[in-house]
């Protein structure tokens, strides 16, 4: 399919071009009165990203107009002069500009591919927006690598990210790991620990994001839509497909008491394999551009045939054989074949070849039929 023929969600594509305008959300008016939350967690975040982008103190105070001693009280919280909660929205507004200028993302290596696109853009609406989001689809598609590659990234609103684990999906034990994360005590009964979480978070804005929540209890997701409501904190949850029976789009067994009460707040929900099987003109998963992308990124030196990038953008896009990450890795390994036999180019059969010793062809086609069938997925290359 020629990839200029595409039909693309015209609603999600305004949005995404209102979203690359500008992200205001976390500006702040400069005669702001601020909560003790809002001020520890300004210079929490000043501090994070001064060192991450190599920023000295002198030099944020000349940008800033301020001498290098008055910002050195101001973000230390020792100002004792009437403008302390200006200077400090001074600081924030200023982290907020200066990260639009910054490609925090970079030191990542990250790529921004059609998956990551998706979750990118739902990422800044809820930032904005300040409610609920969720992102789902199955594994190996890159979800939880776009969150790990926004995660700390200012433009998103500082964000903080759990994973959800084994050990995690009960309120309590969600609780304690949020609170960790912002160093506090984590000891005493669940109401002392969510009332100190609570009292760090309100008024910050920071946005809270949940990998794997198909994970979390019923309980669990009532707490994180309790913290949502005491705090004003922005929420992403992502995971696999499982997660939107949960969260308020049918009423399956315990978690239908929670069903109404998050589909209030949740304002936008993507399914990230959608366009797959969108009517009469499905797209792929992944697009020739994309896997160029990460052909680039990779740095191999070594040119990949034409028929190669159809053969990784095929494998990406053909769920249950390992999905992207299977496909770099088939990609590294032909390098390694190429490189050792002196070609001049990795090609599709040395792809074919390298994955045949991972799972045999056979195997991986069963497999991809059956996650295909079960995610609803049409393969469209």
């Amino acid at each position: 399919m020629n990839e200029q023929q595409q039909h693309n969600d015209p609603a999600f594509e305004a949005l995404d071009a209102a979203n690359r305008v500008a992200r205001t959300v976390r500006m702040l008016d400069e005669t702001s009165r601020l909560i003790d939350a809002q001020r520890t967690d300004i210079v929490d975040r000043y501090r994070r990203f001064i060192a991450e982008c190599g920023y000295t103190q002198a030099a944020v105070a000349a940008e800033l107009g301020f001498s290098t001693p008055t910002l050195s009280e101001v973000v230390n919280l020792k100002y004792r002069g009437k403008n302390s909660d200006k200077h400090l929205v001074t600081i924030n507004n200023w982290m907020e500009l200066a990260s639009r200028r910054e490609n925090m993302i970079r030191k990542r290596r990250f790529v921004e591919h059609s998956v990551a696109k998706e979750i990118l853009l739902v990422a800044s609406i809820v930032s904005e927006t300040c409610k609920m989001g969720v992102v789902f689809g199955p594994a190996q598609i890159g979800k939880t690598m776009t969150l790990e590659a926004i995660k700390g990234d200012m433009r998103y609103g500082d964000p903080v990210l759990i994973r959800v684990d084994e050990s995690l999906f009960r309120p309590f034990a969600l609780c304690r790991a949020l609170a960790s994360r912002f160093d506090l005590k984590t000891y005493g009964p669940f109401d002392a620990v969510m009332r100190r979480l609570v009292a760090r978070l309100t008024g910050t804005k920071r946005m809270l994001m949940f990998d794997e929540v198909e994970r979390v209890h019923h309980r669990g997701l009532e707490f994180i839509r309790d913290l949502h409501d005491q705090t004003g904190c922005p929420v992403l949850l992502c995971g696999k497909p499982q997660v939107y029976e949960k969260l308020g789009c049918r009423h399956v067994g315990d978690f239908c008491e929670v069903t109404d009460q998050l589909a209030a707040r949740i304002i936008i929900r993507r399914d990230l394999t959608e366009r797959t099987r969108r009517g009469k003109s499905p797209q792929p998963l992944y697009t020739l551009d994309d896997i160029r992308k990460l052909i680039h990124n990779a740095e191999l030196q070594l040119h990949v045939s034409a028929e190669a990038e159809k053969w990784l953008q095929s494998r990406a896009g053909t769920l249950g054989t390992g999905g992207i990450g299977v496909a770099m890795t088939c990609l590294f390994l032909a390098f390694k074949v190429a490189h050792q036999s002196g070609a001049r180019e990795i090609t599709a059969e040395m792809l074919e070849d390298v994955a045949d010793l991972t799972i045999g062809h056979e195997d991986a086609q069963r497999v991809a039929e059956v996650v295909a069938e079960s995610a609803g997925m049409r393969r469209v290359v």
